[in-house]
């Protein structure tokens, strides 16, 4: 007795395999994006100021995005025109809160900030290089030289109060001086690839600059600082 054998079972196996439905594999359900935790607007601050300055010591000016900025601190890119304006302004005020706030605040028992610069600390370098080259970027971006005035006063300022002035020579030409030494130390953060200085040829420099007390009285003989200002006729 003939039974009946449905036609595909006689076609070869791999003609059955052609014809029959490919099973359907199970996707893998895709792995969520962690999400960003909702934060203080002062958390979310202090972590876009601290991770802004530390890719400014590593980075060019111009290469530290906002989303570079955002993905380091791991907050949202729309935080910095929230909480800061523009990316402009997070960069002034990294550069502004970290040198100063390094640079000011000194124990009596350490050594003051000033010597840290002028015996060639690394990390004070590399943090004053960062704040001039980034000054000198956002002067160019069309930012007002008004914005840094006030805490390049309070630089000066602190790095008068914390020099170990000559007893022999004025206030003026202590001031000077300090003027004359910050100048040079901002000039060769942002030239010294330009420069292509040394080593060695920035560590002289800063030497000079730790000379230049010493030699204070000659320069001020020398010049008049010891003299009164006489008034400008109009």
């Amino acid at each position: 007795m003939n039974s009946y054998i449905p036609q595909v079972f006689l076609l070869g196996s791999d003609h059955y395999d052609c014809h029959m439905a490919q099973a359907r594999k199970k996707s893998t359900p895709a792995t969520p994006a962690p999400k960003k935790p909702r934060l203080s607007q002062a958390e979310a601050t202090a972590r876009m100021l601290n991770a802004t300055i530390q890719l400014l010591v590593e980075y060019a000016p111009g290469e530290v995005t906002v989303a570079r900025i955002c993905e380091k601190a791991g907050v949202h890119t729309d935080y910095v025109v929230r909480y800061f304006g523009s990316r402009e302004e997070l960069l002034s005020q990294a550069v502004e809160t970290a040198f100063f706030g390094f640079f000011v605040n000194t124990n009596s028992d350490e050594a003051t900030r000033l010597n840290l610069v002028l015996e060639g600390n690394i990390d004070v370098l590399r943090l004053a290089k960062a704040r001039m080259q980034t000054i000198t970027y956002l002067l160019g971006c069309g930012v007002s030289p008004e914005r840094f005035q006030a805490n390049q006063k309070l630089v000066l300022e602190s790095v008068f109060a914390q020099s170990t002035s000559n007893t022999q020579v004025g206030d003026r030409t202590s001031k000077t001086l300090i003027l004359i030494g910050t100048l040079i130390v901002q000039a060769m953060n942002v030239l010294d690839e330009v420069n292509d200085i040394s080593d060695q040829q920035k560590q002289d420099v800063l030497s000079y600059i730790g000379y230049m007390s010493q030699s204070g009285l000659a320069v001020q003989t020398a010049l008049g600082w010891d003299k009164p200002v006489s008034k400008k006729r109009r």
